[in-house]
């Protein structure tokens, strides 16, 4: 491995991935200084590979992270479509064909739709506009809910796809321990490649009910109180 992470005694490394608005954040969008505490912690202390996965740019989450002290040493950007490996500055793009026929096709749209480096987003209310959009123009798509918006995508993008080609990065999956940290319902696809599922307190019904774990404290403050026990080994 390349990532200077902690290795059980059984060689299996840990990797944790977590999403970013309403996970790491609280609903109000502050991100705790307890849970950025822990963080650094866990990276300091070479417990475990630390990524970030979430829908928006990569050049939003690469300032958070710098902003930190580059506790991540991946971000996954887009809803999955871009990751960028922090330790080596390396940069994968996933769909850019894809992209620019897509904007080609919402043009003319009605309704506002942006799209970032691939994929684009709109409020959620014009679904039914932006699925008829790509059926006239024949473009495959996977359309991620997100509260209050609706991301586009590639067909073969999304949260689970960009965390598992990251992870992969690392070597053999088979000996890497991913754990993942969700709230959204874009989040159901981030937990099909891991091997622990962590729904923060204020995630929503279809996510926790998939979860191996649900957090007591909602956001940044459930991650923290997860990490302090499950990583650091500290009691209440």
């Amino acid at each position: 491995m390349s990532t200077g992470a902690k290795v059980k005694a059984n060689g299996i490394a840990k990797i944790l991935v977590f999403d970013y608005d309403g996970t790491l954040t609280l609903e109000n969008g502050q991100f705790p200084e307890a849970t950025q505490k822990v963080l650094r912690e866990v990276r300091e202390r070479r417990l475990a590979l630390l990524g970030i996965v979430s829908g928006r740019q990569i050049s939003f989450l690469r300032e958070v992270n710098e902003n930190l002290g580059e506790p991540f040493s991946f971000l996954v950007g887009e809803n999955g479509a871009l990751f960028y490996f922090s330790d080596i500055d390396d940069l994968n793009i996933i769909g850019r064909e894809w992209s620019k026929e897509a904007r080609g096709a919402f043009r003319r749209a009605d309704f506002k739709i942006e799209f970032w480096e691939v994929i684009g987003s709109s409020k959620r209310e014009n679904t039914a506009k932006i699925t008829s959009i790509l059926k006239d123009f024949d473009i495959e798509a996977k359309l991620a809910p997100n509260k209050n918006s609706i991301m586009v995508c590639p067909p073969n993008v999304d949260k689970g796809t960009g965390v598992a080609s990251a992870t992969a990065h690392y070597g053999d999956t088979s000996q890497i321990l991913l754990t993942c940290f969700g709230d959204g319902e874009n989040d159901i696809a981030l937990f099909g490649p891991a091997d622990v599922r962590v729904a923060v307190a204020n995630a929503v019904p279809q996510l926790k009910q998939i979860a191996d774990v649900i957090t007591i404290e909602e956001g940044g403050y459930g991650v923290e109180k997860y990490l302090r026990k499950n990583l650091l080994l500290e009691t209440p």
